[in-house]
């Protein structure tokens, strides 16, 4: 070959199945137990397995074997295991070697223990998206308080949403009424809990305490100070403790509070009981007063879904400017106020942030340009704005 084409490079070509033809020989040896040199002891049975491969594929192995390396002495290494089955093993053995699982919910915990020791990260992911999917109403509590023990954070996430979102559902199950009291408690103060009446919650504790009102009596004073009594009307209370006799014992030792004082109105009943669920409030802001026929920054709030006491229009916290004719969305639990016209009749681009856990507005970056009369909506996390006018000419941009 001439000497001028030595120095070019040469070009890298690949085999896009080379992986999985080596992963499917591999599997092949260890089916037929070929060239093994190491035992994996589990439950008091021997595995033969390649510790290459479990080393590569588990760093809680190559651990063991970096800090007890095999002897040169000929005699065969063995990896002890403990805390794992010999079924399971051999379904992430198999694993190791086809990139598959079966999972079930029989053995989906004993799965995650297992890989959780191993530290197989990816395993481990697989798991929890199965944990995911068999969350409901009956066993959401359960899988909450185990995926705590494994720092599976988002199905924590995902088992705590469900069990806001199905609270109702939850509160009827046999987990329910088998909690222990502080994981009960834990449960009822969550904001969020989407059970349209507080009277629900309460009912749902007056269950829960008749499935062993004898050793349960100790915890009804903790238990029912999770109960958001503000948010209980005191015509259902009265009209409750008439009837059936665990609830009138229920009322009557913890709920005179709210049957003996005065209604709570106005911002005292804001700042006493916030409902639970911001989706179940009405927000309105800014708009044209009344009276004054100019734009305001009042700011007001009303829960229809509660009982009557509930149905009056609370003053929050106004915004910073007048604003008529704005744009208002709702976003990862805050409210937004943009654009609009001030009591000058001056169009703005400024907007600000509401911020309902300390009832307070706080201004965000303004837009490109003012505008009033607008089309607003939040999509995949951003908020945008559409069309509107100035003063003097309509605009098309976003």
């Amino acid at each position: 070959m001439p000497d001028s084409l030595s120095s070019e490079p040469g070009s890298k070509v690949s085999d896009p199945q080379h992986s999985q033809k080596l992963l499917r020989v591999l599997r092949l040896f260890w089916q037929e137990q070929s060239f093994h040199d190491a035992l994996l002891v589990v439950d008091g049975e021997e595995l033969p397995v390649q510790k290459n491969i479990l080393a590569a594929a588990s760093p809680y192995v190559r651990t063991k074997l970096n800090y007890n390396p095999p002897k040169e002495d000929g005699s065969t290494y063995r990896i002890e295991l403990q805390g794992v089955s010999m079924p399971i093993m051999k379904q992430i053995l198999d694993y190791i070697f086809s990139g598959e699982i079966t999972l079930n919910e029989e053995t989906i915990q004993d799965m995650v223990q297992a890989s959780d020791l191993l530290l197989l990260t990816d395993l481990k992911a697989l798991c929890c998206q199965f944990l995911e999917s068999c969350i409901t109403a009956e066993n959401c509590l359960g899988i909450r308080l185990f995926s705590l023990h494994y720092c599976l954070n988002h199905v924590h996430h995902v088992a705590t949403e469900f069990l806001q979102t199905h609270f109702g559902d939850v509160a009827l199950t046999e987990e329910f009424r088998e909690l222990p009291a502080d994981r009960l408690c834990e449960a009822l103060a969550m904001e969020k809990l989407n059970v349209g009446n507080e009277r629900h919650v309460l009912e749902a504790v007056v269950r829960w305490f008749g499935h062993d009102s004898e050793d349960r009596k100790v915890h009804m004073k903790q238990v029912m100070s999770a109960v958001w009594q503000q948010g209980l009307d005191a015509s259902y209370l009265k009209e409750q403790a008439m009837g059936e006799p665990l609830m009138r014992e229920v009322i009557r030792e913890y709920c005179q509070q709210v049957l003996g004082g005065d209604p709570l109105q106005g911002e005292a009943l804001l700042a006493a009981f916030k409902p639970r669920g911001y989706s179940e409030c009405i927000v309105i802001a800014g708009g044209e007063d009344r009276k004054t026929r100019k734009p305001t920054s009042e700011t007001r709030c009303m829960c229809p879904l509660y009982d009557s006491s509930r149905q009056a229009w609370i003053t929050l916290q106004p915004m910073s400017a007048p604003r008529l004719g704005h744009g208002v969305v709702t976003a990862e639990g805050f409210l937004f106020a943009i654009g609009g016209a001030d009591e000058h009749n001056t169009v703005l681009d400024s907007g600000e942030k509401y911020d309902p856990d300390t009832n307070t507005w706080s201004p965000i970056p303004p837009m490109l340009q003012p505008r009033q009369n607008f089309g607003g909506w939040r999509l995949d996390g951003l908020i945008y704005f559409l069309g509107g006018e100035t003063n003097n000419r309509e605009l098309t941009t976003v």
